[in-house]
């Protein structure tokens, strides 16, 4: 190395890591969105203000979810990868082409498009939460059905972390399951997932389904790195009663909202 080069590296060095120090604590969210349009609307409507950059993945024919990105001002991405390896909804391959688009050398999250932060998710992550950026995150959530369900939460006169110890999903739905495996332990599904840049990994795809690829994700992990973010309860916000696997294969069964 000549010495040029050497105080190239040198003054670059101290640069990128002040970089890095100022991005520790910028949040991007990327969620799929094939046929609804109707679901982001709302979602990215609430969600957006909570991170620094929001991707939303869609598919070329899908112009009305194209056109509700764009009016929420999201970063939109376009890809055949739904389709890749002849499958129906190849959800992990269209999030790579998602992560692509990250910005920032900070925290990153992966959001299915019917879930709603809580109000105060950023403060409560970054100041209550301790945040190990070795680590995967998983989140609980609770059914919430209808737009009316939706606004009785958000005009709640007490917020969900209250009283400084207090934690409630304000709503009368039991919070729904935990992923347990009893030979993986704790995976945080794909409808809520947390990471940090320095532990980032590619998103798996498997057999084109939303069943399977997000717990071999979460694997990546190893157990000991895998935690439920007790701070903090989402909302799943659905237009109908949901059950079991109802949309895992690309086909919308929830009616609209």
């Amino acid at each position: 190395m000549s010495v040029g080069s050497d105080y190239l590296s040198m003054a670059q060095g101290p640069h990128r890591a002040s970089v890095h120090v100022a991005e520790s604590r910028c949040l991007e969210a990327v969620t799929t969105c094939v046929g609804f349009d109707d679901m982001l609307d709302v979602t990215l409507g609430l969600n957006h203000g909570q991170v620094d950059h929001f991707i939303v993945v869609t598919s070329h024919d899908d112009t009305k979810t194209q056109r509700v990105a764009k009016k929420h001002s999201a970063t939109v991405v376009v890809t055949d990868l739904f389709k890749k390896n002849g499958r129906n909804f190849n959800k992990g391959a269209a999030i790579n082409a998602g992560m692509d688009h990250f910005q920032f050398h900070g925290w990153r999250l992966h959001l299915d498009v019917d879930i709603v932060l809580p109000d105060n998710f950023r403060r409560i992550a970054f100041n209550h939460s301790a945040l190990d950026p070795e680590c995967l995150y998983g989140a609980d959530r609770v059914d919430v059905i209808g737009i009316k369900e939706l606004a009785a939460i958000r005009n709640s006169d007490t917020p969900q972390h209250a009283w400084g110890s207090g934690l409630s999903p304000l709503h009368s739905r039991p919070i729904g399951a935990r992923f347990v495996d009893n030979l993986r332990g704790y995976c945080p599904i794909g409808f809520f997932q947390l990471w940090n840049a320095q532990a980032h990994k590619a998103y798996p795809y498997s057999l084109g389904t939303a069943a399977h690829d997000d717990v071999m994700f979460a694997q990546m992990w190893p157990e000991s790195k895998r935690h439920l973010l007790p701070s903090v309860i989402t909302y799943h916000l659905c237009g109908g009663k949901p059950y079991y696997g109802q949309n895992w294969d690309g086909i919308r069964r929830q009616p609209r909202l």
